[in-house]
C-alpha cells in the first residue's frame, strides 16, 4: 500500500492541475454591445457536482451563479438581473463562458470566474474593457472678417488625443480641445477648433485613441480669373460628404474682389 503521505501528494498535485482558463489579455467591449466572458475548465460528466460562480474581482459581487443544475439568481447583484447568460449545453463541454447585455461604462473591470466540479476547483481572472467608439465627427466652418476657424464635434469613450496637421506634416498649434460635457453613460462630448487667417489652406484633424483612429482632411482653395474678374472657389471635403453654405461662397467671393 502507499504511504499516506504519497495518496496526499497525488489528491493534492491532481488539485493543482485543475485549471480554469480566461483570457489572458484585456477584453474591449463597445458600449450597448453583448460582453462575451470566456471560461474553460476540465469538465466533468458528472453535472451535478458543477458549480460556477461568476464574481466582480473588486468587491465580490455575485454577476452569475451555477449549481444543483440551474441557474441561482438569489444572490445576484441588481446590476446584472436580466443580463446574463451561461449555455447550458457547453457547461458539459468545459465552458462556462458568460455573457453580459447591454455593456455600459460601470461593467468595465475584473471578473472573476469560479469552477467547481469532481475533478478539482479553480478560477481564472479576466478584464473587461469599456469602450464608445466616436462618431463620424461633424464639421462646421466659422467666418469672422479676420480668420476662419474649422472645427469638429463628436462624441465617445475613452478621451482621444486630438493632432491637427498642416499639409506638410507639420502640427499646428493654434487649436483649442474643449470638453463639453462628460454623461454618466460613459460619453465625452467634445469640440476641437483650428483657427487661421489664411483663406486658403490644407489641413487634416486627427483623433486616437486605444481603440480607434480617424483622419478627416479639408482642403479651402481660391482662384483669381483676373481676365474675367471672377473667383472661383473650391471646397473639398475629404473622407465625407458635405455641402457648402451659400453664405461661406460668398464670403470668400467678396474677400477676391476686395484683393
Amino acid at each position: 500500500m502507499l504511504p499516506c503521505f504519497l495518496w496526499l501528494w497525488i489528491v493534492l498535485r491532481g488539485a493543482d492541475s485543475f485549471s480554469v482558463r480566461v483570457p489572458p489579455g484585456p477584453v474591449v467591449v463597445a458600449r450597448g454591445a453583448t460582453a462575451l466572458l470566456s471560461c474553460e475548465f476540465e469538465p466533468d460528466l458528472n453535472l451535478s457536482n458543477l458549480v460556477v460562480n461568476w464574481q466582480r474581482q473588486e468587491d465580490d459581487r455575485v454577476v452569475h451563479s451555477f449549481y444543483y443544475g440551474k441557474d441561482q439568481f438569489d444572490r445576484q447583484s441588481s446590476d446584472y438581473i436580466n443580463r446574463t447568460q451561461l449555455n447550458h449545453n457547453e457547461l458539459a463541454k468545459g465552458n462556462a463562458s458568460l455573457s453580459i447585455a447591454n455593456f455600459g461604462l460601470k461593467d468595465a473591470g475584473k471578473y472573476k470566474c469560479i469552477v467547481s466540479n469532481g475533478k478539482g476547483t479553480g478560477n481564472g481572472e479576466l478584464q473587461l474593457v469599456y469602450a464608445a467608439f466616436f462618431s463620424e465627427p461633424r464639421l462646421s466652418i466659422h467666418l469672422k472678417s479676420s480668420n476662419v476657424t474649422v472645427q469638429y464635434e463628436m462624441e465617445g469613450y475613452p478621451m482621444p488625443e486630438i493632432l491637427w496637421q498642416g499639409s506638410g506634416g507639420q502640427n499646428l498649434t493654434d487649436h483649442q480641445d474643449e470638453v463639453l460635457s462628460a454623461s454618466d453613460e460613459g460619453l465625452y462630448y467634445l469640440k476641437s477648433s483650428y483657427v487661421t487667417q489664411n483663406s486658403a489652406f490644407n489641413v487634416t484633424f486627427t483623433l486616437i485613441n486605444p481603440q480607434q483612429e480617424l483622419h478627416r482632411h479639408v482642403i479651402l482653395s481660391y482662384d483669381e480669373n483676373m481676365n474675367s474678374g471672377t473667383s472661383v472657389v473650391v471646397l473639398s471635403i475629404l473622407c465625407c460628404l458635405l455641402l457648402c453654405s451659400t453664405s461661406f461662397l460668398l464670403w470668400l467671393y467678396c474677400r477676391a474682389k476686395q484683393k
